[in-house]
């Protein structure tokens, strides 16, 4: 049986003979605290209902029972993530089954968790060349794809996706150089790759253009017309006066 001493008459007098620090330490030495990967609140109660579990209100938290009223937890926000928490007096066995059995119903991987007695799996990391050679460029195009690049340095550049970590090193005036970390299906990766090197040669072409009419314009000549080819490129023709 989960127990939650917020529930127990004795707490508030056990937090007063402790101390604040000290009663917190020993809760938290009782429990465990499992992240998840829920997007909000309303993504977890649909997920946990639609799977078959109850996830009712209590206080600012939701219970869920496991097994009948005998075995149950809560789901707390925990520094913005919701987070499951057991007793430690649990079983662990059924805790493993109930997260087991959520996942597969969502189809999703949905915790941080690690089965007890089970090594978690290392991924390497991949390091990869790549064409890229304007920072400011590339943080525009990840920016544009959805990610939120952070510069660690001016020759760094870095953004999570989904939990894989992309890594873009620059040497000098050389091509980045991209290092790709905790990624297990590759797959998914070069396709986000793939477009992010259509995106940002899409947005070379497009300053390049820009830069190409403001010189012409500088040097007093005008654009007569202007064709997209089937290559994407563009094809400028100009009046000489």
């Amino acid at each position: 049986m989960s127990v939650s001493v917020e529930l127990v008459p004795v707490a508030r007098a056990l937090r007063a003979m402790m101390g604040e620090d000290r009663y917190e330490a020993w809760i938290a030495s009782m429990q465990v605290k499992v992240p998840t990967k829920f997007d909000d609140e309303s993504d977890l109660l649909l997920t946990v209902r639609k799977a078959g579990y109850d996830a009712d209100k209590w206080g600012g938290s939701y219970k869920t029972h496991i097994r009948g009223e005998d075995l149950w937890f809560f789901w707390e926000l925990v520094n913005g993530i919701w987070t499951a928490v057991f007793s430690k007096s649990d079983s662990m066995n059924e805790i493993t089954e109930f997260i087991r059995d959520l996942e597969s119903k969502s189809q999703r991987r949905l915790f941080e968790w690690t089965e007890p007695g089970k090594k978690s799996e290392k991924v390497a990391t991949r390091t990869f060349s790549t064409n890229f050679r304007d920072g400011d460029l590339l943080c525009q195009t990840l920016t544009e794809y959805g990610l939120r690049p952070t510069q660690e340095y001016p020759a760094q550049i870095v953004c999570d996706t989904q939990g894989v970590v992309l890594v873009f090193t620059q040497e000098a005036d050389q091509p980045f150089v991209l290092e790709v970390r905790n990624a297990k299906d590759m797959r998914q990766v070069y396709l986000q790759l793939n477009d992010i090197n259509d995106a940002y040669n899409h947005n070379v072409q497009a300053l390049t253009y820009e830069r190409l009419k403001a010189r012409i314009e500088d040097r007093g000549l005008k654009i007569e017309s202007e064709e997209l080819g089937a290559d994407k490129s563009i094809v400028i023709t100009l009046r000489i006066q």
